[in-house]
C-alpha cells in the first residue's frame, strides 16, 4: 500500500515534487527591509536569505509539515528580480498513529541552477490527532 498525505496540491506520495515560483520586486525587498528595522531605504543587490527560503516554508505549510531537522547548502546569492523556484521532493513517508514521518530533498533554483539545496525531516500530523 502506498502512503499518501493530503496537501494543497492534492494527495502526495514518495517521489512527488511540490513546486512554487516567485520573483521579488524592489518594492517588496524595500518593505521587508523596513519591517526588519533597516534604517535606510536602499535596495541591496541580493535578496535577504529569509526571502529566498520563504517559498520553501510555503510548500511545507501546504502539507502541514512540522520540521524536526534541516540542513542547507547555499551555493550562491540570489539577485533582486531573479525568479526563484522552490521544490520539495518527498523521499520518505512512514505512517504512525498520530503522525506520518516525512523526509524530503529541498531546492531553490534560478532557472536550471540550484542555488540552495538541502534536506529536511519531520512529521505531518495525522487527521484526528488534534491538528
Amino acid at each position: 500500500m502506498t502512503t499518501t498525505i493530503p496537501s494543497a496540491h492534492g494527495d502526495v506520495t514518495v517521489g512527488d515534487v511540490l513546486r512554487t515560483s516567485r520573483t521579488y520586486t524592489e518594492a517588496e525587498v524595500r518593505e521587508f527591509r523596513r519591517l526588519s528595522g533597516y534604517p535606510d531605504n536602499s535596495v541591496p543587490r541580493y535578496l535577504p536569505y529569509l526571502l529566498v527560503v520563504a517559498p520553501l516554508t510555503k510548500l511545507g505549510g501546504d502539507i502541514d509539515y512540522l520540521s524536526g531537522r534541516m540542513t542547507w547548502t547555499v551555493r550562491r546569492p540570489v539577485e533582486v528580480g531573479e525568479e526563484i523556484t522552490a521544490e520539495l521532493e518527498i523521499t520518505r513517508l512512514e505512517p504512525g498513529e498520530a503522525a506520518t514521518k516525512i523526509a524530503f530533498e529541498a531546492r531553490i533554483l534560478c532557472g536550471d541552477e540550484v542555488v540552495i539545496a538541502g534536506t529536511s525531516k519531520g512529521v505531518v500530523l495525522t487527521a484526528g490527532s488534534g491538528h
